[in-house]
């Protein structure tokens, strides 16, 4: 019996204490949290085994950005662990004094079923100031968690903004090596081009102006070459970073894949324009500023409020036009492209028939991969008209 009082006392006196410090502790953000970031590992119930495999295979593709950005990303998954941190762990506080709690009660009906009526009372009431501390603990909890969904939507949309910036980066990456891969074809093709024009001159067949020409078209396109390729370094060096790659990891960055044409049946100005007014955060923060304290201040509110909306739906006009118009570039980049390739079968059956020059042909295979420059180059610029109206949605078209 007195082990089993010394028990109870200990127990007592743990729970109080924690009770008595936590009732007092204001509930906040813990600092200093260690991020998920970089070549960390992401919590396996958020994904799937599948999933966390691709997420961490040095292999970029296009639907991993925003899982990539949520988990790997040095500002966004330090923001992320932090939150998920200090809530679990508050969580975990309460869980265990309302274990502790009911430890008391229990405690205190076995001193009643003994007859020690004053052991049992005092844990009775001990039980009670318990149950009254978890209960304000637990209210604190509940308005912690109603301000950290606060802090969470605020969380998603800078993990948005980096997203559609991840998203437009990746589109301008992959725009820049179809573009080198073009220009490489080009190169090789103008220098032979040129080659031909200094043998033809020779033989007195074109002008030195023709090969003067046929010299700086060659120049024109190496000095592309040259410049587009710096510039893929350098966007390269970006995605890695808002990513979370190590700079020594080289990760594969993945063509982003062929439009996909059904999206464009989705596209309701109407309602779509609707949607991003409910959803932009410029205008929610209009729409729940003070309503003034005088009529001038009312009516001034209400007159932001409306040109916002006004401007926004302007802007809405002006990204489904945009899209629109992608939409015609790209068809008649893909008409173009099917041209281009007919017109190549011919030239290159020609010319192993000897029916045609070899300038001719190598003009006909410059053509060719102009026409599969702009094909390719029409669908990475409607992916990214369809991806700028689908963020103007979801919230993020500016309002100026």
């Amino acid at each position: 019996m007195r082990s089993h009082m010394k028990r109870s006392r200990s127990i007592r006196l743990t729970a109080l204490a924690v009770a008595g410090i936590l009732a007092a502790a204001p509930l906040q953000a813990l600092a200093g949290a260690a991020p998920s970031g970089p070549g960390a590992e992401p919590e396996l119930p958020r994904y799937t085994a599948e999933q966390l495999a691709r997420l961490q295979d040095n292999v970029l593709e296009y639907d991993e950005i925003n899982d990539r950005v949520r988990e790997y990303n040095p500002t966004i998954s330090e923001l992320w662990k932090t939150y998920e941190d200090s809530r679990e762990d508050y969580k975990n506080i309460l869980t265990e004094m309302e274990s502790q709690t009911r430890l008391l009660e229990d405690e205190a009906d076995e001193y009643f079923a003994l007859g020690d009526f004053a052991n049992g009372g005092v844990l009775t009431y001990n039980s009670g100031v318990m149950k009254s501390s978890v209960k304000s603990i637990r209210d604190m909890v509940n308005k912690w968690d109603n301000d950290t969904n606060k802090n969470s939507s605020e969380l998603r949309k800078v993990q948005k903004k980096v997203v559609a910036g991840v998203q437009s980066a990746v589109i301008g990456y992959d725009t820049i090596r179809q573009n080198i891969a073009t220009l490489e074809a080009v190169v090789q093709l103008s220098q032979k081009q040129y080659e031909i024009m200094q043998h033809r001159l020779a033989l007195g067949l074109v002008t030195e102006k023709e090969v003067l020409s046929a010299k700086n078209g060659l120049l024109s396109a190496q000095s592309q070459l040259m410049a587009l390729q710096n510039q893929q370094d350098s966007t390269r060096r970006t995605i890695c970073l808002l990513l979370g790659y190590d700079s020594d990891s080289n990760p594969d960055i993945r063509p982003v894949p062929e439009f996909d044409i059904n999206r464009l049946a989705g596209m309701n100005l109407e309602a779509d324009t609707k949607k991003a007014i409910g959803n932009n955060y410029t205008l929610i923060g209009q729409r729940t500023s003070a309503e003034g304290k005088t009529n001038s201040q009312t009516e001034n509110r209400s007159r932001i409020i409306d040109e916002g909306d006004q401007k926004l739906t302007i802007e809405m006009q002006r990204l489904y036009q945009e899209v629109q118009d992608k939409k015609a570039a790209y068809d008649a980049a893909v008409t173009g492209l099917a041209a281009g390739e007919s017109n190549r079968g011919a030239a290159e059956r020609m010319y192993q028939n000897g029916l045609t020059s070899e300038a001719d042909y190598v003009g006909q295979m410059l053509s060719y991969y102009q026409k599969k420059a702009a094909k390719e180059s029409a669908n990475l610029n409607l992916w990214q008209a369809m991806e700028t109206y689908d963020w103007a949605i979801d919230g993020q078209a500016t309002v100026e």
